[in-house]
């Protein structure tokens, strides 16, 4: 299959990449993030039909919310120039969507037949643009994600990392609950979907996957830093996180009950934590000396 990936130069995108090269099953075209914020419909009906595509993997909204542009209307609307020429070329579309789009006061993790709830305005864009594309698109794979983490920017752990390299203090709360997932493995898991699809499996569907295992953000940060303490500059950086103590908020979860993507195409859930000293790895390789 030929594979239109929107956000190449994202985390993501570079684990696509990475994981399709030695696999030699599909070709993987794509287009930076900043390309991404077309201004007219003429730009996207230019990129679409400029070579045959048989996939439109668009991976913006899960890059965005972890950067320093805001999701919002303008997101929406060019998800509907892209929604409606995949319709009229009859192109498939796998929309990475996020966890986020529930509120997290469930007690258990989150299921596809669970209404999304969230309250926030990147929750809100996140459901608009899945019920858009859903009344839009006959073939539309939506896959819901966990906090998705590695050492390349944007993304949270990259973020605590070069706040802590620069001697500053990070608070991390212990209310904040989820099942975290890597780029590496949502890469594994898009490319065992798509090569599903092409020997005849549905592209259609709602689905949801993260790394095995729920965590508060704060053990999350402590076995980040238990890796990350063996090089400069964090060997002392674990004084600098405080956890958020007294919060009068309830706890909030947005964990993901992945059932249903191991019943459907047999992938099987791996643990976050065998992922978090790679994705340390990376980030001293990229930025330790920037």
């Amino acid at each position: 299959m030929r594979i239109l990936v929107l956000g190449l130069d994202s985390p993501l995108g570079y684990a696509l990449r990475s994981f399709a090269t030695p696999l030699m099953r599909h070709e993987i075209v794509g287009v930076d993030m900043d390309t991404t914020r077309w201004r007219r419909e003429r730009q996207v009906k230019k990129l679409i039909r400029r070579e045959p595509i048989d996939l439109i993997l668009d991976a913006r909204l899960v890059t965005q919310i972890d950067g320093v542009d805001p999701v919002g209307q303008p997101d929406v609307e060019r998800t509907r120039w892209l929604a409606e020429l995949a319709a009229r070329d009859r192109v498939s579309y796998l929309f990475l969507s996020s966890a986020r789009v529930f509120s997290g006061t469930l007690t258990r993790p989150y299921r596809e037949s669970d209404q999304p709830d969230a309250a926030d305005a990147v929750g809100k864009t996140l459901i608009e643009v899945e019920e858009l594309l859903k009344a839009a698109l006959e073939e539309v794979f939506i896959l819901r994600l966990g906090l998705m983490f590695g050492g390349r920017r944007p993304n949270p752990l990259a973020r605590a990392l070069d706040a802590l390299a620069r001697g500053d203090r990070i608070r991390v709360s212990e209310q904040a609950r989820g099942s975290p997932v890597h780029v590496a493995e949502v890469a594994r898991v898009i490319h065992g979907i798509i090569d599903q699809m092409g020997a005849g499996s549905p592209r259609s569907g709602l689905y949801h996957y993260s790394g095995i295992g729920e965590v508060n953000l704060y053990s999350f940060m402590e076995t980040v830093l238990a890796n990350a303490s063996q090089y400069q500059p964090f060997t002392e950086a674990r004084e600098l996180m405080e956890l958020i103590e007294g919060q009068a908020d309830s706890p909030t979860s947005l964990s993901l009950d992945c059932a249903e993507i191991r019943h459907q195409f047999g992938i099987q859930q791996l643990s976050w934590r065998e992922f978090v000293p790679r994705a340390v790895r990376r980030y001293i390789e990229l930025y330790a000396d920037a």
